[in-house]
This record gives C-alpha cells, sequence and structure tokens, in this order.
C-alpha cells in the first residue's frame, strides 16, 4: 500500500540518498569504521567510490524527479537543474569537511563525485534519446 502512495523510484532515491548521508555521518562520527573502508575497497578505492555513488545517485534523482515529458528540451534543462543542485550537495558536503576535525577537504574527492554526476546525467540522456527513437 505504501508503494501506491510513494512511487518506488521515489522510495529509491530517498533509501539511497539516506545511505549516503548516513555514510558520511557515520564516518564523521568515526564509527562503522571497517565497514566503510571495506565499501571504498570494494568500489575501486575513495576516489572511485565517489564517483560510482555519485554517478548512482544522479541516475536515481533523475529517473525520480523528471515527469515524462515529448518535449526534449524541458527533460534536458530539467536535468541540468537536478544534477547542479546534487552539484551543490557534493560541494556541502565536501567543504564542511574542511570545518571538522575528524575529516578531510579534498578537491580530488569533489572533482570524482562531480564526475560521477556527469557519468549518471550521461546515461540518462542517452537513455531517453534511446527510448524515445525506439517509439518512433
Amino acid at each position: 500500500m505504501f508503494t501506491r502512495l510513494v512511487p518506488i523510484r521515489l522510495l529509491a532515491l530517498f533509501v539511497y540518498g539516506s545511505f549516503l548521508i548516513a555514510l558520511s555521518a557515520c564516518k564523521t562520527a568515526e564509527i562503522f569504521l571497517q565497514p566503510i573502508y571495506q565499501l571504498e575497497d570494494l568500489l575501486g578505492g575513495d576516489k572511485l567510490m565517489h564517483l560510482k555513488l555519485s554517478a548512482i545517485l544522479a541516475t536515481l534523482a533523475l529517473i525520480a524527479l523528471i515527469p515524462n515529458s515529448k518535449d526534449g528540451l524541458k527533460v534536458v534543462l530539467h536535468a541540468f537543474g537536478i544534477c547542479l543542485l546534487l552539484i551543490l550537495g557534493l560541494m556541502t558536503d565536501e567543504f564542511h569537511q574542511a570545518l571538522i576535525s575528524t575529516r578531510r577537504f579534498e578537491w580530488l574527492d569533489f572533482a570524482y563525485g562531480v564526475s560521477g554526476i556527469g557519468i549518471g546525467l550521461a546515461g540518462y540522456l542517452i537513455g531517453c534519446v534511446t527510448i524515445r527513437t525506439a517509439k518512433l
């Protein structure tokens, strides 16, 4: 019944976003560090983790937040707006690390995160074009 009220794509975005926030908070609080470092290793290291987690976030956000539309320009502008908000959120998370003694700010982390958002955007837009041409 809950999925009737909240579409599954919004629920997936909420759960995944909550996971990322919890991951950052746990690292800041220095709790569950062993599983977090194991996740980093599993995803290819710290930088690739930023890239992959950001790409997944962007893809989920675009799927969940962009309504179906036949106007391609409207979809592209909406997608860029969502990605800009994701980049601002990423920037906020990275800059707050400069103020916390248990974390450190790195421009390279931010760059990999932005690159991941770009990959998610590109994948989403390519998927939109592919679906649109398949319907024609």
